[in-house]
């Protein structure tokens, strides 16, 4: 993704815009313990948009994943610990990157990989891992 120059502050978001890119703006937002990008479809009403963030643990780290994402074929970016809100993302040419949208744990970690931070309490990691063993 190519990341604005000069971001721009959002009022409504209290963040800033770092990129326009997928008919979205992606908006950069400290939070109390971290850093979320956020995803928000350009749309007339803001309040009725679909959104979508991931929380990292610095916005050095934020701003590397929204640099290497490629929103147009890949879901989500990478280097997040926690997906924010319940829904993930879908791309809207996805088929073209399959090996990047392989499902995912709620931390970010992929389903098979051994380096989840949380893997002995994380619910997709243990039914994952399960599922191997029989």
């Amino acid at each position: 993704m190519k990341l604005c120059e000069k971001p721009e502050s959002d009022p409504l978001w209290q963040g800033l815009v770092i990129a326009h890119e997928s008919r979205s703006r992606w908006i950069a937002v400290r939070m109390l313990f971290n850093h979320r990008l956020i995803c928000v479809p350009d749309s007339r009403d803001p309040f009725r948009a679909e959104t979508h963030g991931w929380c990292y643990r610095s916005m050095a780290a934020l701003t590397v994943s929204a640099t290497l994402f490629e929103p147009d074929t890949q879901d989500e970016p990478l280097g997040w610990h926690k997906r924010a809100g319940g829904d993930i993302r879908r791309a809207p040419r996805r088929d073209q990157d399959p090996e990047h949208n392989r499902p995912r744990c709620v931390h970010g970690s992929y389903l098979g990989a051994d380096f989840c931070e949380h893997a002995g309490v994380c619910p997709e990691i243990l039914a994952h891992a399960r599922k191997d063993v029989r």
